[in-house]
């Protein structure tokens, strides 16, 4: 029998056999799992979608994007820095001069509180790119202080930038819906900012003057110049704009001394706006490209050179950006931005939205190739989903879920999803259910998609927020699925299967009824989980719900007949609503834990809160471990499935959230050892494992090793080609470290007991 049907070393450490390894295993979880476990996010295992692998599978899905470029990792080549409003998210890629690789570990670096938009400027030329972001009442400005080896951001803002306007010095508003231009409109050097004003839909014109003043171009020193730049004003009833507009202002003249004074007629109030200033022409003056609040197009004004950028009207207007090509439509709130995404030198054209609610969330990101010029470009549509086509995206609140489709003892992977932006249908979304085959390994997974529509339960049911659990309800020893809807019913698919290998879900009660004839309703969107919870030996129903709270419902029958029954509405005492709202969106997931039932439960908060004191206390209140576990935070609503996904011992998370996609966690120690590398450490693997006299490993040449027992000290080092003697060591987990082709790598493996 195979050592690993003997030791169940996953989400579990069960004792089958050998009670002294276990003795070992729990010695050693008692004094570090609990308290030295950390995670790592990691975008190394292969997802593969119609035939083709994706490149960056587990970004956590892209929705309202604002893009900018900076060099991440000190090599010289700027690298793609994405922030997404939904979550107000960071998203970190890696120039690799042909390709944009998803690197987490840049994420944290940023500061934890930007918020609404953000833009990455040089605003002191130190060619460091520095943090422009929405803060309350304004522009927050971080800047960049890293030395070289560090990448680091300093506020320097207290705690928004000034400007000099109406014979006072004030906050430069902007809005957090809009996102303005921070760019040199005068072409002096440093960075002027255009925006709307608090009332009114006119352009206001920030001059920087920090070189006026000589400090060169390192300083953030502002005066409103110009109330009414470009003379025009938004329309509001159509997505065009008034030109050689009055403005009702007494513009101001760079050349008199009242320059300051304004004289405000205009009562409108600003909806919100999107702005980007670039030369589009080769004109040597900034037009502008705006997109509006209620409308999915983009609007170009084109600029005459009267005033060199300060007092210049506009004069011509293209309503259908960019109407050379396929013209933008992003459905409602279209923000722009220009940066070189292609590797050729030349700014690209990138549009997104720019709200986060009821707009295209899968196919949002528009990519249009610049065949000009940087100051004369040109613009063709390449494709609208730049990004997304090379991650897990699913729209909008994904839902992994992990388990054995096709009984290989290979964990596969289910994802659902609240919905897909679709204005085919009346809500405008659409469910669905993707299944993904581990067609890899135990310690190696490569999941292949099989179906965007898994057993058709999304077409069958035609329900928005879809959330299966999969159990053996009947004892027929394959999987059966209840899946939880929007409107917070469970249906009932029983697996008809005569193929172990194969499901066949067929659609048996629908929606799932206590003896009583009551639907169970548990209000909205139903996240539902099977747990033999009271410890019968059949299967219990756990549902989350919007509200935060969890509902037990009791199998009142057997393992061959399930009988469910409400019991309680508030099992635990479980709420992971925020204390301001009511809004919880609980996603249980049980699991056991050395012997012991563990609880972790996602939240509309973004957060995962882990429980225990669980068993033979279901009328009380469960212990809470952790209202942030590991500080994870990948957006809104996440939702994580959690299993030991390489095979190393040591629970991993994949986590899916608003934004439509999913993240990934490898769970690991904190020490020493983890330390050493954050390289990917899979494409050299240990066999056998867990081995109880020698381990193996395959490197194409001689390499010097240390093997690392689990508490940090190394118990054995030498030299090898591809075998290691472990017989003598003690029994437990260890780590072997090893240098090759200058790269770092630390892999896991178990000494066992003798068979």
């Amino acid at each position: 029998m195979n050592i690993r049907h003997k030791i169940l070393f996953s989400d579990e450490i069960k004792l089958i056999k050998y009670s002294f390894f276990i003795f070992i295993s729990a010695l050693y979880s008692s004094t570090f799992f609990t308290q030295q476990l950390h995670v790592s996010p990691a975008n190394d295992i292969v997802v593969i979608e119609n035939n083709d692998t994706l490149l960056n599978p587990w970004t956590g899905g892209l929705n309202a994007v604002q893009i900018s470029k900076i060099d991440l990792n000190f090599d010289s080549m700027e690298d793609l820095f994405v922030f997404d409003r939904t979550g107000n998210k960071i998203l970190t890629y890696i120039n690799s001069g042909d390709a944009f690789i998803y690197d987490p570990s840049f994420e944290l670096k940023f500061p934890t509180d930007l918020r609404d938009w953000v833009l990455l400027r040089d605003f002191n030329n130190d060619n460091k790119k520095d943090i422009f972001c929405s803060v309350s009442g304004g522009i927050g400005v971080w800047i960049n202080t890293s030395n070289g080896s560090e990448l680091s951001f300093t506020l320097i803002t207290n705690p928004f930038i000034y400007s000099y306007q109406y014979a006072t010095n004030t906050n430069l508003y902007v809005s957090v819906v809009d996102i303005p231009a921070i760019d040199d409109i005068d072409g002096d050097g440093d960075l002027d900012i255009l925006s709307f004003g608090v009332l009114g839909s006119r352009l206001e014109y920030h001059k920087n003057l920090s070189v006026e003043n000589g400090y060169g171009q390192d300083s953030l020193i502002y005066e409103l110049k110009n109330a009414c730049w470009g003379h025009f004003r938004e329309d509001g009833l159509t997505n065009t704009c008034i030109l050689y507009d009055t403005c009702s202002f007494n513009v101001s003249n760079p050349e008199s001394s009242t320059n300051n004074q304004y004289i405000s007629t205009d009562p409108k109030r600003h909806s919100g706006s999107t702005i980007l200033s670039l030369d589009l022409n080769n004109d040597n003056v900034r037009d502008i490209i705006l997109g509006d609040v209620s409308f999915g197009n983009f609007v170009a004004l084109y600029n005459d050179n009267t005033g060199v950028n300060q007092n210049t009207s506009f004069i011509s207007q293209d309503t259908t950006f960019p109407s050379n090509s396929v013209p933008a439509d992003i459905y409602i709130y279209p923000a722009s931005f220009y940066e070189d995404v292609d590797f050729d030198g030349v700014k690209d054209f990138i549009a997104s939205p720019n709200s986060d609610n009821d707009t295209e969330d899968k196919e949002s990101i528009w990519y249009y190739k610049n065949y000009g010029t940087n100051d004369a470009p040109s613009f063709y549509f390449q494709q609208n989903n730049f990004l997304q086509d090379e991650t897990i995206e699913l729209g909008r609140g994904a839902k992994p879920f992990l388990v054995d489709l096709n009984n290989d003892e290979l964990m596969d992977l289910v994802v659902s999803n609240f919905g897909e932006f679709d204005l085919s249908v009346p809500i405008h979304y659409s469910s669905s259910i993707k299944s993904y085959l581990n067609i890899g390994t135990a310690s190696n997974p490569i999941f292949s998609k099989t179906s965007d529509d898994f057993q058709n339960i999304s077409s069958t049911l035609n329900q928005l927020n879809l959330a299966p659990a999969f159990g053996d309800l009947d004892a027929d020893g394959d999987l059966d699925v209840i899946v939880g809807d929007f409107d917070g019913n469970l249906h009932y698919f029983e697996n008809t299967s005569t193929n172990p290998n194969q499901m066949n879900l067929t659609l048996s009660i629908s929606p799932i009824t206590d003896q009583f004839n009551n639907v169970f309703d548990v209000g909205y969107c139903a996240h539902p989980t099977l747990f033999d919870i009271d410890n019968d030996n059949d299967l219990d129903l756990i549902v989350g719900e919007a509200i935060g709270n969890l509902n037990y419902i009791q199998n009142k029958g057997d393992s061959t007949l399930f009988d469910f029954e409400l019991i309680s509405e508030t099992l635990g005492q479980v709420d992971v609503s925020e204390w301001w709202t009511n809004i919880g969106s609980s996603a249980p997931v049980f699991k056991t834990v050395d012997q012991e039932v563990i609880l972790f439960v996602g939240s509309e908060r973004g957060k995962i809160f882990k429980y225990n004191n669980i068993s033979n206390n279901l009328n009380g209140s469960f212990n809470l471990l952790d209202s942030n576990l590991f500080d994870i935070y990948t957006g809104p609503n996440n939702i994580p499935a959690i299993y030991d996904i390489n095979n190393d011992t040591i629970l991993d998370y994949i986590i899916g959230n608003k934004r439509g996609g999913l993240s990934l966690y490898y769970g690991s120690l904190d020490s020493n050892i983890s330390a050493i590398s954050n390289s990917n450490t899979k494409e050299y693997i240990i066999y056998p494992n867990p081995s109880n006299t020698k381990i193996h490993i395959d490197v194409p040449e001689l390499i010097e090793y240390q093997i690392f027992n689990i508490g940090g000290a190394m118990v054995k080092k030498g030299v090898t080609l591809n075998e290691i003697n472990i017989e003598k060591m003690d029994n437990g987990i260890y780590f072997l470290s090893f240098t090759l082709y200058e790269k770092n790598y630390v892999l896991k493996f178990i000494k066992c007991p003798n068979q």
